[in-house]
């Protein structure tokens, strides 16, 4: 399914597409944080995207460290 070009650069801009939307419905609505800067616009789209990267840079350092050789389990 995913080897489509047409249809994987369209599940990108329907992504994309929705992301920007709900980015711009976070205008709309009154936040009920715990803290003031949960309340400050975009802070969870910023917050997710930054702990998407942290993750996926802690799991790139995991993987050196838990990695094995091909022929380990022979």
């Amino acid at each position: 399914m995913l080897e489509n070009k047409k249809l994987l650069n369209m599940i990108i801009v329907l992504i994309v597409l929705m992301c920007m939307i709900l980015l711009c419905v976070d205008v709309f609505y009154h936040k009920h944080g715990h803290f003031a800067f949960e309340e400050t616009f975009g802070f969870f789209p910023a917050f997710g995207f930054f702990a998407f990267v942290a993750l996926s840079l802690c799991a790139r350092l995991l993987r050196k460290i838990v990695k094995r050789r091909e022929d380990y389990y022979d």
